[in-house]
């Protein structure tokens, strides 16, 4: 009885110390020190949808493949909690910009009940050294 007690112990911890599988939760690495906060419960958002929209969006996994290029130079956050935002981008010469877009399907909207957060496009921002800014909508008219 001990045998098969012990036998069980070691193959849980063995499942438990598995090689780092480079999964990824809103395009943040999990690792050891991140992975049990995403175990929190709900987990059932999925991201925007970008039908859902009534204007021209970049699926977010693009997003992501050109941060990591280095072809984002401007991210603008909605206020108050960043469940919109529009990327710029560089141009091919890498000097001028383009128009802001609106980072669209897959989007992390945020999820109280869930691991689902803008914060965590703020940290990979942030991470990438792109510059970035929050505004209040509606609050542009008054600064004139």
């Amino acid at each position: 009885m001990k045998a098969a007690l012990v036998t069980s112990v070691l193959a849980i911890a063995k499942s438990a110390n598995a090689a780092d599988d480079d999964l990824t939760r809103g395009g943040v690495p999990l690792t050891p020190f991140n992975g049990l906060a995403f175990q929190y419960r709900g987990g059932n958002g999925i991201g925007l949808d970008a039908s859902t929209l009534n204007e021209p969006s970049i699926p977010y996994a693009e997003f992501l493949d050109r941060i990591d290029k280095g072809e984002v130079a401007f991210v603008e956050f909605m206020a108050p909690s960043g469940d919109a935002a529009y990327a710029t981008f560089k141009t091919k010469e890498g000097e001028t910009k383009e128009k802001p877009i609106r980072i669209g399907e897959g989007y992390p909207l945020e999820d109280p009940e869930g691991w689902s957060s803008p914060a965590f496009v703020i940290k990979i921002v942030k991470k990438k050294d792109v510059p970035y800014k929050f505004t209040v909508p509606g609050l542009a008219r008054y600064s004139n």
